[in-house]
C-alpha cells in the first residue's frame, strides 16, 4: 500500500475500502476481515450509510487492531446545527467502537456548514479527530470554506472518473494542500467505452493488468486517493495491485484525454440531485 502525507503531517493510505450498503453483520465481518488481510487499512464510513454499528462490531469481531486502521466517517448535513455535530459524532464513535477518528468529513455542502466545520475544528483541537475533510465540494465552495475557517481540510471526497477527472479542482486544492479523493471511480455508462478502447486494452496487456486497474492507476499516479468497495476477494486484490508499475508519459497523456468538461460540471444534474436531497431530508 502506498501512502500520501496530508497537510497536517498525517499519513493516509492512497486506497480505501468503502462500507456503504453493507448491512448484514456476518457478511460485513467476513468482507472487512478479507479486506484487511489483503492490505486495506483505510475504511470509509458515514452516518447516512446507516451501518456504523454493524461496521464497528464487524471490525471488532474480525480482530483488527485499531492502531492499524485509518478510520473515517462523515457528519450528515441534518446534524449541522447546534450541539448535533458533537452529539452525532460522539454517537458515531460509540457505534464504531473507537475513541477517535483519523478523518471526519462534512458530508455535502448543505445547511449550516460553517457551524459544523467550526465544531469539527474544536473536536480536532480536543483530540477526538485527527483531521478534517469535506465531501462533494466544488471549487468555489472549497475556496469559500478555506477563506473563512482556520483549518484547511485535508481531503475533498467527490466523484472522480476518467470522464470526470476534476483537473481544475485538483489544481486549486493542490495550492492549499488538500488531497482529492475519488469515489465511483469506475463510473457508469459514460465510462464503459473506455474499458473497451483498443489502446487502453493494449496498455493493460503491456502491464498484465485489467483496463479498470489502468484507470485506477492513472488516478493514484496523479496522487488522487481512491475509495472502492470490492465485495469479492479477487477484486480486492486487483484494486490494490497497482504499485508494481508506472504508466509512462504518453500513456498518462492518452488517459488524460478522456476527460470531458461536461462531466465535470453538469449543473442541471447537480440541481436535480440537490433539490431531491433537500426536499427529502
Amino acid at each position: 500500500m502506498d501512502y500520501i502525507t496530508l497537510n497536517n503531517g498525517l499519513k493516509m493510505p492512497l486506497l480505501g475500502f468503502g462500507t456503504m450498503n453493507i448491512f448484514d453483520e456476518e457478511e460485513c465481518t467476513k468482507i472487512l476481515k478479507e479486506a484487511y488481510e489483503e492490505g486495506y487499512r483505510l475504511f470509509d464510513c458515514a452516518q447516512i450509510y446507516g451501518n456504523e454499528q454493524i461496521v464497528g462490531s464487524a471490525l471488532r469481531k474480525a480482530g483488527i487492531p485499531r492502531d492499524e486502521l485509518f478510520l473515517t466517517t462523515k457528519v450528515w448535513f441534518t446534524n449541522f446545527e447546534g450541539e448535533e455535530v458533537r452529539k452525532s459524532l460522539l454517537e458515531s464513535m460509540r457505534k464504531l467502537q473507537t475513541d477517535y477518528f483519523d478523518l471526519v468529513f462534512i458530508h455535502w455542502p448543505y445547511g449550516n456548514t460553517y457551524h459544523a466545520y467550526r465544531e469539527l475544528e474544536k473536536m480536532y483541537e480536543e483530540g477526538f479527530i485527527k483531521s478534517i475533510g469535506i465531501s462533494n465540494y466544488q471549487e468555489s465552495q472549497y475556496l469559500d470554506l478555506v477563506h473563512f475557517n482556520k483549518i484547511i481540510p485535508v481531503v475533498n471526497q467527490i466523484k472522480v472518473t476518467l470522464r470526470c477527472q476534476r483537473k481544475q479542482m485538483l489544481e486549486v486544492m493542490n495550492e492549499k494542500g488538500t488531497v482529492l479523493q475519488g469515489y465511483q471511480v469506475f463510473g457508469k455508462e459514460e465510462t464503459l467505452p473506455i474499458y473497451e478502447d483498443d489502446k487502453v486494452k493494449s496498455i493493460a496487456l503491456k502491464y498484465n493488468k485489467t483496463t479498470r486497474q489502468i484507470a485506477m492507476k492513472y488516478l493514484v499516479q496523479n496522487r488522487i486517493s481512491v475509495i472502492t468497495r470490492p465485495m469479492e476477494k479477487q477484486y480486492m486484490k486487483d484494486n490494490l495491485n497497482l504499485f508494481d508499475f508506472q504508466l509512462n508519459e504518453e500513456e498518462m497523456s492518452y488517459l488524460s484525454s478522456f476527460d470531458l468538461l461536461e462531466y465535470n460540471t453538469k449543473p442541471s444534474q447537480d440541481y436535480q440531485r440537490t433539490k431531491s436531497m433537500l426536499e427529502n431530508m
